[in-house]
């Protein structure tokens, strides 16, 4: 049995304790905690909210917490000096983030950003650091959660280097569509907001690029992307695109 959240800092927060423990419990590494461990994160967390395109922490800064998406979405990225953007990973609500300061102690490796209004369960360093000293645990529960980003950072580069462009944009529009997709009556609407430049960084090639993809994708019946939304009508057809290749 969950324990439920019972004392969170009212921000004009409107989410129940129940819907928390809903969306927490959709992460396949939350739901293999023991209910004990639960407890006592649920305890001890406390949740905040982000307004759309607000900072979370920057590259460099001091890891102050682990975090759970809530509600929203956070967008994981670092900027070069000359401005240019490079797109790691979207964050959907039951997914964690921060563990890796947590667990070497170290400065933040990207920028974290909400995208739309986001909240944001969060364990402070002091909670962490009880949690791990009292119940061990936690120690090999927090590597599972970093062997999870270990495997996706291994992914991106296996796509990067031996996928074509198409299969890599086929490939992170059907991930995007699992993490934030809305039932439409034509498939299904990546309900994220999304520019040709954020596609082109994510899958590393120009917006040129993209473009041309997008509209012979639309012109087979494919998708449906307008003013920064996608709609995926044909999900089948861009699965198979990089499963090809994949083979």
């Amino acid at each position: 049995m969950v324990k439920i959240l019972t004392e969170v800092p009212s921000h004009n927060l409107v989410i129940s304790s129940e819907e928390i423990n809903h969306i927490l419990l959709g992460s396949s590494w939350f739901r293999a905690l023991p209910d004990y461990l639960i407890e006592q994160i649920m305890s001890r967390a406390n949740l905040y909210q982000y307004e759309n395109g607000e900072i979370i922490h920057y590259r460099g800064d001091e890891s102050l917490g682990i975090y759970a998406v809530i509600t929203g979405s956070v967008k994981a990225s670092t900027v070069s000096a000359d401005g240019r953007e490079c797109i790691f990973r979207y964050l959907s609500p039951g997914n964690w983030f921060g563990e890796i300061g947590m667990i070497d102690k170290s400065l933040r490796t990207h920028d974290a950003r909400a995208i739309g209004k986001t909240t944001l369960l969060t364990l402070k360093p002091c909670d962490v650091e009880h949690l791990l000293q009292s119940y061990p645990i936690f120690n090999r529960f927090l590597a599972l959660l970093l062997c999870k980003v270990v495997r996706n950072a291994f992914a991106m580069l296996h796509d990067s280097t031996l996928l074509s462009v198409s299969a890599r944009l086929a490939k992170r529009l059907v991930s995007l569509s699992e993490g934030y997709g809305e039932p439409h009556e034509r498939g299904v609407l990546i309900n994220l907001y999304l520019t040709q430049d954020d596609l082109a960084t994510i899958i590393n090639t120009t917006r040129q690029t993209i473009n041309k993809r997008l509209v012979a994708w639309e012109k087979l019946g494919w998708i449906d992307a307008k003013y920064g939304k996608i709609l995926i009508v044909n999900i089948n057809a861009l699965r198979q695109l990089y499963a090809d290749e994949d083979e």
